[in-house]
């Protein structure tokens, strides 16, 4: 990864975080509406910021609608814990997404990575990517229900400040997890492009 590349994802990061951290600490001060209007000026400045530096925009105003969101849903609820709503819709999405891929032999891995990895259009007929990205659907749908199965149980505690962490935590970790699925997927093509040409020769 270059210096400019370490840069963004860690203002990426950065940037990403900053309305859970204000939203916990205005909350843990102040209360829950002046934690939900400071989380929603936060991501406003954030993403106004980001769009002036011109960084990742499509990931600022999403970002921005996210954070926006869950302190609607925080106020919304009346509670501090609403605002983890949202984002415990996501691992719950993604376990389903891959459950649901795999049932139709199209795992979601594949769908997602091969061609970003620049691999062939007939990965599925192809047992050993077939297989590799089956097995990486598996991982990522465990993992996302992981994820899940911890939040609701924070949830049911109202353990807000937990939430709070592991929301944090697992968005690190999914840049980790796709940066990694990435990585071996291009490997994994570079090889069988090898051994075919090996072969072929």
């Amino acid at each position: 990864m270059t210096t400019s590349r370490a840069t963004s994802a860690i203002t990426g990061a950065a940037a990403t975080t900053t309305p859970t951290v204000v939203f916990l600490a205005a909350n843990g001060i102040s209360g829950l509406r002046t934690a939900a209007i400071a989380t929603t000026a936060t991501a406003v400045l954030v993403l106004v910021w980001r769009l002036q530096a011109r960084r990742q925009v499509r990931h600022a105003v999403v970002g921005a609608l996210l954070a926006t969101a869950c302190a609607a849903a925080a106020a919304w609820t009346g509670q501090a814990r609403g605002f983890f709503l949202v984002p415990m819709l996501m691992p719950a999405a993604t376990t389903a997404a891959c459950l649901l891929s795999l049932a139709a032999d199209r795992p979601l891995a594949g769908l997602v990575t091969n061609k970003i990895v620049g691999g062939p259009p007939g990965w599925r007929s192809h047992r050993a990517l077939h297989r590799f990205y089956a097995v990486s659907t598996v991982v990522i749908a465990l993992l996302s229900f992981l994820s899940l199965a911890a939040q609701v149980a924070l949830y049911h505690w109202s353990d807000v400040a937990m939430l709070g962490l592991l929301h944090i935590l697992m968005g690190a970790s999914w840049t980790a997890i796709t940066a990694l699925s990435t990585l071996l997927a291009r490997r994994k093509i570079i090889r069988e492009r090898a051994t075919a040409e090996a072969d072929n020769r």
